[in-house]
């Protein structure tokens, strides 16, 4: 059974308990992989194994001691991460497992297409729910952009849909973007205009994610002062793209591939080459504590670490020197 990404709430009760995630559209698989994920969560299946290529070769054994829940008794999620290439004969037997009540099997593969006639295809037709996750059509993208503006009241929603559009026609990153960046400033009742999407200040928030991977201190920290002077209401944004390349980086690093294992992190193709230098210019050793960090500041951002505003900006100043120190 097959269905496309923006289907899936129609078809997920209708699966074998088995899903397979595919296509080039890493938004598109993330979003359908956490719809998964959400709902099954509200079944019961409370706990969650990752098992990634190293790991292959124990599928079945995993999958046969889960049969009758995780060790604690939970049901549990099992997700499978296919990094490229060949689909292997570990993934593949999969498909011969029987239904069980106990757990349910996500795979995640970034191949772009199969072909229906191929028989690991054909066998994993009858056991499993297909999720294609490829580029969307232009109406498509405004039904998805508007299922993610659900924060946005009714009569306003539209009117964001047609603005962030407009500004990046068939860029679903750089659309995912514009509405973390709105859950963050919007204001039930606030004058629409696209400076609440871009401000007119000395430099976009976005920046300073291209200053740090290219380790420029002193440019990472000249947007961090121009932001904190006009437009401090940034603050949370600039933590979480702080947060995302330190999440990006420790994902990077524990995949064998690194360029695979940053595609995966839905880095853009433009910045591949400079994230490969950044991550190959640090460690875990060093990046991991910023992990604590970061949260840290996220909390400080938002109010909640007793931290006065002056000490939350000399904070963010740390990090961002930190990340960027060869």
């Amino acid at each position: 059974m097959k269905c496309e990404s923006l289907a899936l709430a129609k078809y997920i009760d209708k699966s074998p308990g088995i899903f397979f995630i595919y296509g080039e559209e890493i938004v598109l698989q993330n979003y359908a992989k956490d719809f998964i994920n959400d709902f099954f969560k509200k079944e019961g299946f409370v706990e969650k194994k990752i098992i990634t290529k190293k790991d292959f070769h124990s599928i079945e054994k995993i999958l046969i001691e889960n049969t009758g829940g995780s060790l604690f008794g939970s049901k549990i999620i099992i997700e499978i991460i296919h990094d490229g290439g060949k689909i292997p004969k570990e993934i593949v037997d999969i498909f011969k497992f029987k239904e069980s009540k106990n757990f349910i099997i996500l795979i995640k593969s970034p191949i772009k297409k199969i072909s229906q006639s191929t028989a690991w295809v054909k066998k994993m037709n009858d056991s499993a729910l297909i999720i294609e996750c490829n580029k969307l059509k232009s109406f498509e993208e405004k039904i998805w952009l508007k299922s993610q503006l659900d924060f946005i009241s009714e009569n306003n929603v539209r009117k964001y849909v047609e603005i962030i559009s407009n500004l990046f026609p068939g860029n679903l990153v750089a659309q995912q973007n514009e509405v973390n960046l709105l859950k963050l400033v919007y204001k039930e009742n606030e004058q629409i205009n696209t400076n609440l999407i871009f401000d007119g200040g000395e430099f976009s928030p976005y920046e300073l994610e291209d200053k740090i991977i290219e380790l420029d201190t002193s440019g990472a920290l000249r947007i961090v002062k121009s932001i904190h002077k006009n437009d401090d209401h940034y603050a949370q944004l600039l933590v979480w793209i702080i947060g995302k390349i330190v999440n990006t980086t420790v994902v990077a690093m524990q995949n064998s591939d690194l360029r695979k294992g940053l595609e995966n992190a839905g880095i853009w193709s433009n910045k591949i080459s400079s994230y490969t230098t950044f991550v190959r210019s640090n460690s875990l050793k060093k990046i991991i504590p910023l992990q604590k960090k970061v949260y840290e500041l996220d909390l400080s951002s938002k109010g909640l670490a007793g931290k006065t505003k002056d000490q939350f900006w000399q904070e963010l100043d740390n990090i961002v020197i930190e990340l960027t120190a060869a």
